[in-house]
């Protein structure tokens, strides 16, 4: 049976430090109430998963992206020709509402998600991504980074890396790119 989309919306989210996230504020677990936890997107460039937490890799350091976020009720065929960098991981959610969580402390622009139900509360999260190489600052003419965040019921998998062609994953999944950004920040967890 082919999978249905039961959900789909895009907006404009702000962020910072490169990255956003999805999960629960809430969740005492998550790496969003630990300082020094957020985890590192090394295998696929792009994703990195933590207890109830998707961290996202991005190429803009401050400003506004456009994220679309899909729920699925099965895996939906990857469309990999738009796309510069397509991950997949896997994450167990507790609960059956998370957020596309952007900033820090802009509560209000984060992206509700209703999940739909799921065997252990297991779901596969792909993100497809465009334009991360544009540049961590950006003007208003200058290229918008996008994002296509899809999430459907799934037993836990290895993380997968789909497609690889921009450099910002290409430095995340590469040694000397992981000495780089250690070496760049001292001791506390890497980060573009």
């Amino acid at each position: 049976m082919p999978a249905t989309m039961l959900h789909r919306t895009t907006s404009s989210l702000p962020i910072e430090d490169n990255g956003f996230s999805l999960g629960d504020r809430n969740d005492p677990r998550s790496p969003l109430c630990h300082v020094g936890a957020l985890p590192s997107p090394d295998s696929t460039g792009l994703l990195a998963v933590a207890p109830g937490f998707v961290a996202v890799t991005c190429g803009v350091h401050f400003g506004d992206i456009t994220v679309t976020t899909e729920v699925w009720s099965g895996r939906p065929e990857p469309d990999l020709v738009p796309w510069q960098d397509v991950a997949e991981v896997s994450v167990t959610w507790p609960t059956a509402r998370i957020g596309v969580c952007g900033t820090e402390t802009d509560i209000a622009a984060d992206i509700p998600v209703t999940l739909p139900p799921a065997p252990e509360n297991s779901f596969r999260v792909r993100d497809s991504v465009r334009h991360r190489d544009a540049g961590e600052d950006r003007g208003p003419d200058d290229l918008r980074e996008n994002h296509l965040i899809q999430i459907w019921p799934a037993a836990p998998r290895q993380d997968e890396l789909l497609k690889a062609t921009d450099k910002t994953g290409e430095l995340w999944r590469s040694p000397a790119g992981a000495e780089s950004r250690l070496s760049s920040r001292g001791s506390q967890n890497p980060s573009p």
